[in-house]
Parts: structure tokens; C-alpha cells; sequence
């Protein structure tokens, strides 16, 4: 970068900190609580509601297999495990373009078209005759879904600061975790309809699951907001404290420059090291979420064989509802504590544990209890991950394209996991997964610029930005200059 070229972003950057420090003078606090409150009712319940049933529709089909899916389609080998496979295939496609380019689209009404479409395909799914059109089904279905997380993600970082990102990003995983827990209630009520007018009880969970997701988008279509600016929930008194407070936040993405896609960002992304790290440290814990997902029902029935297939579909409620619990009391501490690393390095340790009892111990109880500790740890690894580095990219074009690739390279882990556990008691590979990930969340705790850089243990001053000869600079993730 030429001197000239770096004295007008210092400039820029040190007019930002002095508007930074107007504002923080000025700010109202019970005011910025009271926006912050509406801005909660309005994006929070939507989202957890919406990606519950985002992740209900791509793994109802664990469920489905209790009812006679398999049978029904004539599936042979293992050509169940390609077609939980082969959803991943296009739903990663999606996500690097939908991060880079959501902000050129209308985020609520894009949002809102692609869950009506993929409820319009879930329910088809349940009127599928073979193996090939089931297969084709899932490939559209990952087509459709593959941009509503890393959509989601970008939408909230438009609305929340960075330490508030942890918690709000919970709401994800809370959708996810109770998709599990929602799943096998339906799953058990619906297993009453088997036969009903002809169809079995796999084509009615899959017709009846299709259908929320196409009512939350008609909803959604006119009642988000595409941006803060946009906000017609607020005042406008509301919506300038509401953005007031995305610039004290974020000091160089204040900027109007920062604030628009640049190649030179999607280029710094894919060439910053930490940026793949990240996509590194994600997949092993992915791979160990998608098989939890997917095949807990078959998991909970090889516990006791003896089992009714609704009984099962009832005992794998408890272990979702867990699992969101956990996550939230994660995601609080570690927003409070402004620390990620260690909280995934727990996880991870405790998903050990649960493998371990799952694979290893003696007797029912114990063996369930295993479900129980390995949903304590996955679900805390995934979310913790997904918050760390979108947190400290404040480039809107860097940060999205990092999201993009993070969430692409971790949900690919979705085209393995069905091979990795297709059989219970499951593959000792789970375990190596988790100690792989366990190897990797060390390594991001150890390294001090690491840490220091991505993590909350530094200061706020290192975090947004660094004091240098009376000019500020900021930090974009790797430390450098922009």
C-alpha cells in the first residue's frame, strides 16, 4: 500500500475515532437497551423459528427411516447414506455467493423466498416413489437451504454489536438443537398417522414438516427488515441509535468504503491464513454434529434393540432440549467473558467423554447419558466457532466471504458424515474427530498473536483498532494495516 494511499486511511480512520468518541459521550444507554430490545422481538424468535425448521427438513429423514423410508424406495446398501450425503453437495455451492453478494439483494425478502421454497420441496419429498427422484428431491433441498445460515449470519452482524453476537448467534444453534427435540415430538405424533389415507407415516412427517417453513416466509416477506436503516419497527430517532451504535462498534466499517464489497477484500480473505484455520478448526466438530443430527434415532434404538420406534422418537426429545440449554449457558458466559477459545476446548472434551460412554460403557443408562454429554459438546464447539471470526473481521467484504468459506468448508463435513457413522455403536472415528478438534482449538489457544488477534483476551484498543504515532489503524483480522 503507498504512503499516500495509507495516510487517507489513517485520516478516515482517525475521524472515525474522534466521532467514536463524540458518540460515546453522547450515547443514551436506557435508550440503546430499549432499541436493542425491539430489535430482539422482531429478528430473534423469526430466525430460531425459521432455522429450527431449516435444520428439521434436512434430517427428518432420520426419523423418516424408523417409519419404512427405506423400504418404501426400495433403498439398497448404502444408498440411504447418499442421499443424506448428496444434500450437502449443493447446499455448500451456495454459501460463499450468498455471503459476498446479500447485501446487493434485499436480505428479509431473500430470506423469505428461498424457506418457501424449500417447504415447497420438503413436502414433495414426501410424495417421492424411488430412489431416484428422492435423490434428486435432497439435491434441490440443499440447493434451496444452503444460503439461509450464512445469510443469517451476516444479517445479524448488520444488527449487533460484537459482544452481543455470541448470545444472538444462540438462537441458531437453539433452532438447530430443539429442530432435534420438535422433531422427535412430531416424529412420535406422527407416527399415529401411519396408513392414514394410504400414505405411510414417513410421508406424512415429511409433507406436514414442509409446510411451516412456506407460512414463516409468506410472514417474513413483510415483517423483517432488510438493514438498520430499514428498520420500520423503529422510530427514527431509533433506528440513528441503532446504527449509532454498529459505528462505536466498528470503526473502520463505519466507513462507507468498509461497508461495500471490494475484490481486494474477497482476495484479502481467501488469502489470510487465520481464515482457513478457522475452516480447519470447524470441520472435525461438523462432521460429529451432522451424524448426532441424522442418526440419534438409530443411535437411541441400537441402545435397546427392544425399544417401540416411538419410544425411541420420544427418548431422543430430551438430548436436543439439552443440548440448547448448554449452548445458551456457553454463549452467555463467553459474551460476558469475552473469551472463545477455551469454551471450545471444553466442548470438545466433553463430546470425548460422551463418545466414550457411547461406545464403550456398560449398560442402557450409561450409554444414553453418552447422547446426553456428546450433545453438551457438539452443539458449544459449532456455535462458539461460528461467533469467533465474523466478531473480528470488521470489513463487510473480508468479513463475508470469511463466513462464506468457514461455513462452505465446516457444512461440506455433511457429505462424510453419514458414511462416518453408518452403523451404531458408532465408528471409533468419532472419537479421533473430536480429539482432531480438540488438537485444533489448542493450537488457536496457544498461539498468542493467534488468540490475541481472534479472541476477546486482548484489549478493546487491540481489538478495533491499534494506537500508532498518534494516528489510528485498523486491525482486520490479521493485524496488517489496511
Amino acid at each position: 500500500m503507498s504512503s499516500t494511499s495509507l495516510e487517507k486511511h489513517r485520516s478516515s480512520d482517525k475521524a472515525i475515532g474522534e466521532t467514536f468518541e463524540e458518540a460515546s459521550t453522547n450515547s443514551d444507554t436506557a435508550a440503546e437497551k430499549a432499541v436493542l430490545r425491539r430489535v430482539d422481538r422482531h429478528i430473534l424468535p423469526f430466525i430460531a423459528l425459521i432455522y429450527l425448521f431449516s435444520f428439521l427438513d434436512r434430517s427428518n429423514i432420520g426419523n423418516g427411516r424408523l417409519y419404512g423410508l427405506e423400504e418404501d424406495l426400495g433403498l439398497k446398501a448404502n444408498q440411504f447414506q447418499t442421499a443424506t450425503s448428496v444434500f450437502f453437495a449443493t447446499y455448500v455451492a451456495c454459501e460463499i455467493p450468498t455471503t459476498i453478494f446479500l447485501k446487493k439483494l434485499r436480505p428479509a425478502r431473500f430470506i423469505s423466498s428461498i424457506a418457501i421454497l424449500w417447504g415447497i420441496i420438503t413436502t414433495l419429498t414426501g410424495l417421492t416413489q424411488n430412489y431416484g427422484s428422492f435423490l434428486a428431491c435432497r439435491l434441490l433441498l440443499g440447493l434451496a437451504e444452503g444460503p439461509l445460515f450464512p445469510g443469517l449470519i451476516v444479517y445479524l452482524t448488520m444488527f449487533y454489536t460484537r459482544k452481543e453476537l455470541a448470545v444472538r448467534f444462540g438462537y441458531l444453534v437453539l433452532g438447530g438443537a430443539l429442530s432435534g427435540a420438535v422433531g422427535g415430538m412430531l416424529a412420535y405424533a406422527i407416527g399415529y398417522m401411519d396408513g392414514l389415507h394410504g400414505l405411510r407415516a414417513w410421508r406424512w412427517l415429511l409433507i406436514i414438516e414442509g409446510l411451516p417453513p412456506i407460512c414463516l416466509g409468506l410472514f417474513g416477506w413483510f415483517f423483517l427488515a432488510d438493514s438498520p436503516g430499514s428498520a420500520w419497527y423503529l422510530s427514527p430517532s431509533q433506528r440513528k441509535t441503532l446504527i449509532l451504535r454498529g459505528t462505536r462498534d466498528q470503526r473502520e466499517a463505519s466507513t462507507p468504503s468498509a461497508s461495500t464489497l471490494h475484490r481486494s477484500d474477497v482476495l484479502a480473505a481467501v488469502k489470510d491464513w487465520k481464515v482457513w484455520a478457522f475452516c480447519l478448526l470447524n470441520f472435525p466438530g461438523d462432521v460429529q454434529l451432522f451424524s448426532y443430527a441424522i442418526f440419534l434415532p438409530t443411535i437411541v434404538k441400537a441402545i435397546n434393540p427392544a425399544w417401540s420406534t416411538l419410544y425411541v422418537q420420544a427418548l431422543t426429545i430430551p438430548c436436543f432440549a439439552w443440548s440448547a440449554m448448554v449452548y445458551f449457558a456457553a454463549a452467555y458466559t463467553s459474551d460476558r467473558l469475552q473469551h472463545r477459545a477455551v469454551f471450545g476446548i471444553l466442548g470438545c472434551l466433553v463430546s470425548i467423554v460422551g463418545q466414550v460412554m457411547l461406545i464403550a460403557g456398560r449398560g442402557v443408562a450409561v450409554r444414553y447419558a453418552g447422547c446426553f454429554m456428546i450433545a453438551s459438546g457438539i452443539y458449544v464447539v459449532s456455535g462458539i466457532a461460528l461467533v469467533w471470526m465474523p466478531t473480528n473481521l470488521p470489513r463487510y467484504g473480508k468479513r463475508s466471504t470469511a463466513v462464506g468459506m468457514q461455513l462452505m468448508f465446516g457444512n461440506s463435513a455433511g457429505i462424510a458424515a453419514p458414511y462416518v457413522s453408518p452403523a451404531i455403536p458408532p465408528h471409533v472415528t468419532l472419537e479421533k474427530l473430536s480429539l482432531l478438534s480438540v488438537k485444533n482449538w489448542g493450537k488457536a489457544l496457544s498461539d498468542e498473536r493467534y488468540t490475541a488477534i481472534y479472541d476477546g483476551s486482548c484489549g478493546d484498543d487491540r481489538r478495533v483498532g491499534l494506537q500508532r504515532g498518534g494516528q489510528w489503524g485498523a486491525v482486520v483480522g490479521d493485524g496488517e494495516y489496511q
